[in-house]
């Protein structure tokens, strides 16, 4: 074999070998786990709205895939085949929030009306929806 075959096959060879490495990095790195996750930002669901309704942008940069816990009354709860979705505030200032499939039990004890704590994944906003949290547990 001649040294150009040999070092176009050991250069492949790593291109080979960090190509798999990241593949496997990528797709089976543990999920993120929410509930042990200490919030970075705590407040009520008006205020998180606020941020948002404000400026859209800059509420992304701030609270954008960051652990955020809030604060507010249930305006609705929706139970279908996707699992449980509570809106906080009101139907105009929502904080839409996806609960973890761990913690469906809890939220179907819960009702209109009631105040109650959630801490979840940011994931923007929404001019349907609102703010959008997913992943949520509720804290109690």
């Amino acid at each position: 074999m001649k040294l150009g075959q040999k070092i176009i096959l050991i250069i492949t060879g790593i291109v080979l070998v960090v190509g798999i490495g990241a593949t496997c990095y990528v797709f089976y790195k543990p999920h993120r786990n929410i509930a042990k996750e200490k919030p970075a930002f705590k407040m009520e669901a008006s205020g998180l709205f606020g941020e948002f309704n404000m400026n859209e942008d800059l509420g992304n940069e701030k609270f954008g895939d960051q652990v955020i816990q809030v604060t507010g009354k249930v305006a609705e709860i929706t139970i279908d085949d996707n699992g449980i979705s509570i809106i906080l505030n009101n139907s105009m200032e929502a904080i839409n929030c996806t609960i973890d499939a761990q913690y469906e039990e809890r939220a179907r004890k819960i009702e209109f009306g009631d105040s109650v704590t959630i801490k979840g994944r940011c994931d923007g906003f929404d001019m349907i929806m609102g703010v959008v949290l997913s992943k949520c547990i509720i804290i109690e």
